[in-house]
């Protein structure tokens, strides 16, 4: 018959017993602690533009999903100060804005990021096979960025 755990030696404390487990259990601790940081080493870097355009991609699947929240979460403060809830900034984005609002994809074509402030411009196509060419506009609030404003391109 196998024996997984042995008594203790004779002449250990219980002393040195919780002393050599809590220094097993730091020794284990520190390992995952170097393991993960060396996969975030690993990880490649998101670029600002990066972060812009998943920010855009975030909103405009949240139209796809009529998400109204979702695509609120979104809005710079002065949006969501002009207008005040999801249900009234969808309505909003349908009348004024209706191929982004009917959305079936996009393609990021241009984008820059000077500072806390970023530009992103962008083909918009809805289910019918119009197209429109936007900018979209948006400025880091407390760390996150977020959309100031869309300028559709005539």
């Amino acid at each position: 018959m196998m024996t997984l755990f042995r008594a203790a030696p004779v002449g250990s404390s219980p002393r040195r017993m919780i002393a050599l487990a809590l220094g097993l259990v730091l020794a284990l601790m520190a390992g995952r602690a170097l393991a993960a940081g060396s996969e975030e080493s690993l990880a490649p870097a998101i670029s600002p533009i990066e972060e812009v355009q998943a920010v855009i991609e975030s909103q405009l699947i949240a139209f796809q999903n009529r998400d109204g929240a979702g695509a609120f979460f979104h809005a710079a403060p002065g949006i969501k100060g002009a207008f005040g809830d999801a249900d009234t900034f969808m309505a909003m984005v349908e009348r004024g804005y209706n191929v982004i609002y009917s959305n079936s994809g996009w393609t990021f074509v241009e984008g820059q990021v000077q500072g806390e402030q970023a530009a992103q411009m962008l083909v918009v196509e809805d289910g019918e096979g119009r197209e429109l060419m936007v900018i979209y506009f948006l400025r880091l609030f407390d760390g996150r960025w977020q959309i100031t404003g869309v300028q559709p391109m005539a």
